[in-house]
Order: structure tokens, then sequence, then C-alpha cells
């Protein structure tokens, strides 16, 4: 198959960590890849060079010559099938499809995002009546559009991230003092760092006798707004020593390797690459009770879930985290590796990637054991339900 993978960036996203992991796997699998983005941002074009990948990159240029300008790559018809994630480059993949749908088009949502109810969503979705399968990475973003736009169920499949297990590999290291934390998250508002640093005021207050340090790697947003007032809130609290912010770097494998434990504190998700890396990587998990978060960690098992409104149990699961002796944190290590190890295998979602681009390449209806993992969370059900009421 030829395979045209399009995202706006080769940036330091989730989303662009998993197309590029996609195409790589695709690519080892004799599959022919090309890449095509509209921002010039390098940090994962390294990884496409080592395979031979190559990748265009449309000039910049207003939002209307950019529309154009995809609509005449895609329509040379090089490839079988565009594989597309992001609201964006899925939106101008599908205008370009108008009006003859001579190639496939498969679409990947990539976040459950309770806006999608508002005006602007409901009519951006509208335009997925011209791909042929739309793909989510969590059990909660399929069921929120099979719910608002029944339209699409026949086209709707679940396939959780992959994750390279051997790059990401376990190391059940305990560092003695200080207990370290890392979040791997852009400082979006959605990312919930101002919560995040009330709860650590709130542990500076308890002077809990466990030392630990969370370390945060984000991407800054160009207004920066949430980057600036975190840091006022940390400089004025004087919880400097508890709460570190870094940017964004390339290999967040070291770190994650070097860490006691992974969290995450969004208000909603997919399925968030850093979380699935920290388990691979054989950590306690902290992550918000949100979306598919109960196929991810098991309470007491492998980590503990929070509530990402509140800063009191944000506090209370952190001093938790922080607590647990030698054997419980190895065991919760371990137990997240074997989680990752079943739920991540790069053969297993490369499998379903491959059966879903080969129907819609060969204008055949998709099947219905294209979803992984076939289970529904009980935290996705509850997500759900919530939004239908709000």
């Amino acid at each position: 198959m030829k395979i045209l993978c399009f995202i706006d960036s080769l940036g330091s996203g989730g989303a662009q960590r998993q197309l590029v992991n996609l195409a790589i796997g695709l690519n080892k699998r004799g599959h022919q890849i090309r890449f095509l983005v509209y921002h010039q941002d390098d940090h994962f074009l390294p990884l496409l060079q080592k395979e031979n990948i190559p990748c265009q990159v449309i000039h910049p240029c207003g939002y209307v010559q950019r529309v154009l300008e995809v609509r005449r790559i895609l329509r040379k018809g090089w490839q079988d099938v565009v594989l597309s994630f992001l609201w964006a480059p899925s939106l101008y993949a599908e205008v370009a499809r108008v009006p003859k749908l001579e190639w496939g088009l498969v679409v990947g949502e990539r976040s459950a995002n309770p806006k999608m109810k508002r005006f602007s969503g409901v009519l951006l979705k509208q335009f997925h009546r011209l791909a042929d399968a739309v793909v989510c990475n969590s059990h909660t973003n399929r069921l929120m559009l099979e719910v608002t736009f029944p339209f699409l169920i026949k086209k709707l499949s679940t396939v959780y991230n992959m994750v390279d297990l051997t790059l990401f590999r376990t190391a059940y290291n305990r560092t003695i003092i200080p207990f370290r934390i890392v979040v791997a998250a852009s400082y979006h508002v959605n990312k919930n760092i101002m919560n995040v640093a009330k709860a650590l005021l709130i542990l500076k207050e308890k002077n809990i006798k466990s030392s630990f340090v969370l370390d945060w790697f984000g991407a800054l947003r160009k207004d920066s707004n949430q980057f600036k007032q975190a840091e006022l809130f940390i400089a004025e609290n004087e919880i400097s020593t508890s709460l570190r912010l870094h940017l964004a770097i390339r290999d967040i494998v070291d770190e994650f390797s070097r860490a006691d434990a992974v969290a995450l504190f969004s208000f909603f998700e997919g399925i968030p690459n850093a979380v699935c890396e920290g388990m691979a990587c054989g950590k306690p998990i902290l992550m918000s009770n949100v979306c598919d978060a109960s196929n991810l960690v098991i309470s007491g098992k492998n980590g503990f879930v929070c509530d990402p409104e509140s800063p009191e149990d944000i506090a209370e699961k952190i001093q938790n985290l922080v607590e647990l002796n030698e054997f419980e944190h190895e065991q919760m290590g371990r137990e997240s590796r074997r989680l990752a190890e079943w739920l991540f295998d790069e053969n297993t979602v490369l499998d379903k990637y491959e059966q879903i681009l080969k129907s819609v390449a060969n204008h055949k209806r998709l099947s219905t054991n294209c979803t992984w993992p076939s289970y529904v969370p009980q935290s996705a059900l509850k997500t759900v339900e919530r939004w239908r009421k709000a």
C-alpha cells in the first residue's frame, strides 16, 4: 500500500509521536510511506530520516492557500490511502476529496474533547462524512462521537496508542531522596498545571515527612499564560523545590527511566502517550480519573487515580504515592509494565491499523473486529454519562 501520513507538523506532541511511530512500523512491514506537513518543526524528523521516509513541507501561507495546496498535492493521487491526525489536517484532507473519492481516507480522533457538542465542533464533525474511517485512540472519544453523530457509527473504531516497548523499558530504580515524579505535558490549561501547583502548596502546608519533587516537562504555547501563571504561583508560595518547570525535551525516555513515578493530571484525554510510556518503563502511575483511565490504572495495583478538579484529592494521591515502601513501589511498577505489554504492543496496534487501511484502500466496509482493546472501561462510561448530562 502507498500511505500518505498527514499532520500539521513533526513537533513534540503526542499525536505527532503516534503518527511517526505508526509510519515507521508500517514502513517496516513493506508499505510505502510519505509524510505531508504544513508547519516547519523537526522534533521527530530524525526518526523519519533514519527510516528513509520522505516528508514534504508546505511553505507558509494563509488558510485558503493551504487548503488549495493540500488539495493539489493529494489529488495528484500517489497514495492509495491518506492517514491524517488532528482536526485541521483531517478537515483539509476531507475537503480535498470533493467531488471524487478516488483514494481512501482514514482520520484520527485523538482527544475526548467535551467541546465537541458546541456549534464549531458539530460543524467540523460533519466533514467526517467524507472520510472512510474514523479511528479514535480512546473508547471515551468513540462513545462521544457515537452519541453525538450517529451517522458515524459504522465508520468508528478504537485503537489504543502503540509504545516502543524496547525503547521504553523497565527500570525499577527507586530514588531514596527525594521521590521524583515526572510529568510530560504541555502548558495548556487542560493539562491542569495550576491545580497541581495548588496541591503541592497543600502538601507544603501539611509538612509531610516524605521528600519529593515533581518535574514537569512541556511545550510552551504561543500565549504561554498558563506557564507564566504557574511560575508566579510557584515563586509567591515558595514551592520551587517541589515543583520544577522545564521545556519539552526530545528524549523523555531518559527522564521516565530515572523517575520514581509518572503522572498526568489532565481534565480530559485520549490515551496519553506519557502514561503509556511511563507504564512501559515500569513506573507507578498517577493520573486523572477521566476517560479511559480505568483501563490504564488499577488503583492500588499499578498506581492511583485522582479528581483533576480537586487540589485536595491530587495532594492526597501524591502523598499516597511518595509514601509507598520499596516493595509496594516495585510491585506497582511491575504491574504497569505487564499492562503496557498487553495494551500497547506494537504488532497488535499495527495489525489493527493495517486492517483498517487495507479495507479503506480497497473500498471495503470495515470489519467489526478493528477495535483494540475490546473492553470499554467504567471510567469511559462514567465520563460520557457526565458529559451527556452537562
